[in-house]
């Protein structure tokens, strides 16, 4: 017993949490009770009342009709019948006479067997000699409640005649009370009944939660392996691009075409596998929260004109024209200018890679209406399809058509635009028909120079 009392104090020492899941077994059926239990108290003290009040209108309307009648027993009895009828809640109506021997004689009744009996209950002569209506809550040996309204009669001279006894049944709302408290009994069962379910498998949820705490550490493991492996390989590449360029410029005069296309295409693989290395560095930033955002209110003309002057000999390197197209509106945009040079660099890259022939347009637009900033990059490319556009912005995602076979890339650049862009409060939107061009546009909350 010891031994399995230690083996308890142990594992929730453990796992304390579990403490929490013991309060909740023991409050949630204790709250659902209480509720239940105040709710049905204020229910039927509601009701109560309003049947004490029907039962004294009724009684109120029938003496009433009593002020002139007590010499008619019969009319007073065809009356009685008739409130009956009408109202089944009505247990019993009685009209007593008062006797010299301050007894009552029962004139008339719900209940014809009764009617010439005498009688002389407390409630009867109590109301009788103080004059006041007496209203009793009784139970009878089934524990069926009713109310009991006692009410004195009198003639049109002011003279106390006789009484006028009503009972009215509360058996329906009880019923009704009794059906919700049933209900609620059910639903705080069925708490209880979960809450130890979720006593037996806290051990599994505990295990859940040990497991995603380990995942997310690696996770972090594997984020701060790759942001490490990549540095190290910057170096080596580095150097690598470094040696190449000085071998090549050594001996480039005793190089054959053919060795000299090798080197070209040893070049070019160390640039792309630098420009993956850097990707990946930007992904991981990026997925870490690393990036440096801040933002400053500028024109991102200057930026366009820059990117579009770096560009420029690559794209006259293949019979491009890359030309710009400028609002005359002077409005500015709150982004970081580091990083939108990144997005502009990528976007007007990837348009210069994918065509052929043709132009690239650089434009601005503002609206006015919307306060929006648009630039776009518009191409004469090779297009895409609208099932590639769906996954355009996707990690690693590369159109794979004959076209594109020989066009380098590592995926991510467009994945790491659109991180960027929407970081810094904007969208980013892609418009293309195969063979025809594509348009990318850049949407910033446009701001009015002050």
């Amino acid at each position: 017993m010891n031994q399995f009392l230690k083996n308890i104090y142990q594992f929730v020492k453990k796992n304390p949490g579990i403490l929490f899941s013991l309060v909740l077994i023991i409050l949630i059926p204790l709250t659902l009770y209480f509720n239940s239990f105040l709710a049905a108290k204020s229910f039927q003290k509601s009701i109560d009342k309003i049947f004490q009040i029907k039962a004294l209108t009724i009684e109120n309307i029938l003496a009433a009709f009593l002020l002139e009648k007590m010499e008619d027993p019969q009319q007073i009895q065809e009356k009685i019948a008739l409130i009956s009828k009408e109202n089944q809640q009505l247990e019993n109506i009685r009209v007593f006479k008062h006797q010299d021997d301050n007894s009552f004689i029962i004139l008339a009744s719900s209940n014809p067997q009764e009617i010439g009996f005498k009688s002389n209950e407390p409630a009867l002569v109590l109301a009788f000699s103080q004059e006041q209506t007496m209203a009793t809550l009784k139970t009878n040996k089934n524990g069926q409640r009713s109310w009991n309204v006692i009410k004195p009669l009198f003639n049109l001279q002011k003279e106390k005649t006789g009484l006028l006894s009503i009972e009215l049944s509360l058996k329906e709302p009880d019923e009704i009370l009794a059906k919700t408290l049933l209900g609620s009994y059910f639903i705080m069962i069925g708490a209880i009944v979960l809450s130890l379910i979720l006593i037996l498998h806290h051990t599994r949820l505990f295990e859940y939660v040990a497991l995603s705490k380990k995942l997310i550490e690696i996770d972090k493991m594997k984020d701060d392996f790759i942001r490490m492996a990549t540095h190290e390989l910057q170096s080596p590449i580095a150097n690598i691009r470094g040696y190449l360029e000085a071998l090549q410029e050594e001996i480039k005069n005793f190089l054959s075409s053919e060795q000299k296309e090798m080197f070209w295409r040893i070049s070019i693989s160390a640039k792309n596998l630098a420009d993956l290395i850097e990707d990946i560095l930007e992904v991981s930033r990026i997925e870490q929260g690393r990036l440096d955002l801040t933002p400053q209110i500028l024109n991102p003309k200057e930026i366009i004109a820059q990117v579009i002057a770096e560009l420029q000999p690559k794209a006259k390197e293949k019979g491009l024209i890359l030309e710009k197209e400028f609002s005359n509106d002077s409005y500015f945009i709150n982004v970081n200018p580091r990083r939108l040079h990144q997005i502009l660099f990528n976007l007007i890259n990837n348009a210069i890679k994918y065509t052929k022939k043709g132009q690239i347009k650089v434009t601005t637009e503002i609206e006015k209406t919307k306060k929006r900033y648009l630039i776009s990059v518009k191409d004469t490319g090779i297009g895409m399809s609208a099932e590639a556009q769906k996954h355009l912005f996707e990690r690693f995602y590369r159109i794979k058509t004959r076209e594109t076979a020989d066009i380098p890339g590592t995926g991510l650049g467009l994945w790491i635009s659109k991180q960027l862009t929407e970081k810094m409060g904007g969208q980013i939107f892609v418009e293309s028909l195969e063979g025809v061009g594509s348009k990318f546009t850049l949407v910033f909350p446009l701001i009015e120079k002050v």
